[in-house]
C-alpha cells in the first residue's frame, strides 16, 4: 500500500511543493527585500538632533545620538511588523489620527495661498457684520469694595445726590478714568461681566453697582461711541484668519466630495 502511494503523481506534487515552501521559509528568499530595508539617512539624523536640542537645549553626545538612532530603528521595525499583523485595522485611535493627519495636510496646502487686498476687501464687503469695531467708552469708576448690593446702592444714590466720590472710593490698582477705551481693554481690567453690565448703563449719571472680580463699583459713563465698520487695516489679521478658515473649509468639502465619489457607500436605514 505504501509503495503504491509513493508512485501517485499527486503525492509527488505535494511533496515538491512542500520542499519549495521549506526552501523559501529557510532562506527567506520569498520576502520582498524592500520591505525589510531600514535606512536612516542624514535628514533623519538631523531631525533626531533637532528634536533633542528642542527638548534639552543642547546637542546630543555621540552616545546619545547612537541611542536615538537605535530607537528610531526599533520603532520602524515594530511599526512595520504591526502593519503586517494588521494592528492598524479597526483601531479607532489610529483611524482618527490618520483622519486628522489627512485634514492637516489638506489645510497646509490651502494655507500656502495668500489673498491680496482686493480679495480681503471683497470678503469684508460680503460679511460686513463681522468687522464692526467694538464701542468705545469714556467713563469713571469708583471701587466701593466688597460690600453688599444694598450698601452699594445706598452709596450710589448718595453719589447721584451730589456726594463727593472720594468719600466712597476704596483703593484699587486699576485706573479711575478711561477715555476711548475698547471693551477688550476694559475686560482685561475688570472682566467680561463688568463689560456686559457697562453696556446697559445710562450715560451721564452714577450707576451700578457694577460687579467685577474685585467687588462692587459705581460707574458714570460720559461718552459712548457706537461700533463703526472698520477699515481693512483695522481688522486685517482677523479678515485674513476668517478668509483662510473659510477657504480651508471649502477646500475640505471639495476634497471630501471628490474622494467620496470614488466610493460606493451604503448606510443602514438610508435609501
Amino acid at each position: 500500500m505504501g509503495r503504491k502511494l509513493l508512485k501517485e503523481p499527486l503525492i509527488h506534487f505535494l511533496g515538491g511543493a512542500l520542499l519549495v515552501f521549506a526552501f523559501f521559509w529557510a532562506t527567506g528568499s520569498n520576502r520582498d527585500p524592500a520591505d525589510y530595508a531600514v535606512s536612516i539617512d542624514e535628514t533623519d539624523i538631523e531631525r533626531l538632533k533637532a528634536d533633542w536640542v528642542q527638548n534639552f537645549r543642547r546637542a546630543p553626545t555621540q552616545a546619545e545620538l547612537d541611542s536615538l538612532i537605535d530607537q528610531e530603528i526599533a520603532e520602524e521595525i515594530y511599526y512595520r511588523e504591526a502593519l503586517r499583523l494588521g494592528l492598524d485595522r479597526n483601531d479607532p485611535v489610529i483611524r482618527r489620527r490618520l483622519f486628522t493627519k489627512m485634514r492637516f495636510i489638506e489645510s497646509e496646502e490651502t494655507a500656502e495661498t495668500e489673498a491680496d487686498d482686493a480679495v480681503l476687501q471683497q470678503w469684508m464687503d460680503d460679511n460686513p457684520d463681522k468687522y464692526v469695531l467694538p464701542p468705545l467708552y469714556d467713563f469713571e469708576q469708583i471701587y466701593l469694595g466688597q460690600i453688599s448690593a444694598s450698601e452699594a446702592r445706598d452709596r450710589i444714590e448718595q453719589l447721584q445726590a451730589g456726594a463727593d466720590p472720594d468719600s466712597y472710593a476704596q483703593p484699587l490698582s486699576t485706573p479711575r478714568t478711561f477715555v476711548q477705551a475698547e471693551t477688550a481693554d476694559i475686560a482685561r481690567q475688570f472682566g467680561d461681566r463688568f463689560v456686559e453690565q457697562l453696556e446697559k448703563l445710562e450715560p451721564g449719571v452714577w450707576s451700578g453697582p457694577v460687579v467685577s472680580g474685585f467687588g462692587s463699583h459705581a460707574v458714570r459713563i460720559s461718552a459712548k461711541t457706537s461700533g463703526q465698520k472698520g477699515a481693512l487695516d483695522d481688522v486685517r489679521q482677523r479678515v485674513i484668519n476668517d478668509w483662510s478658515a473659510a477657504r480651508q473649509a471649502e477646500q475640505r468639502d471639495k476634497s471630501l466630495a471628490r474622494l467620496r465619489a470614488e466610493y460606493e457607500i451604503t448606510v443602514a436605514g438610508r435609501p
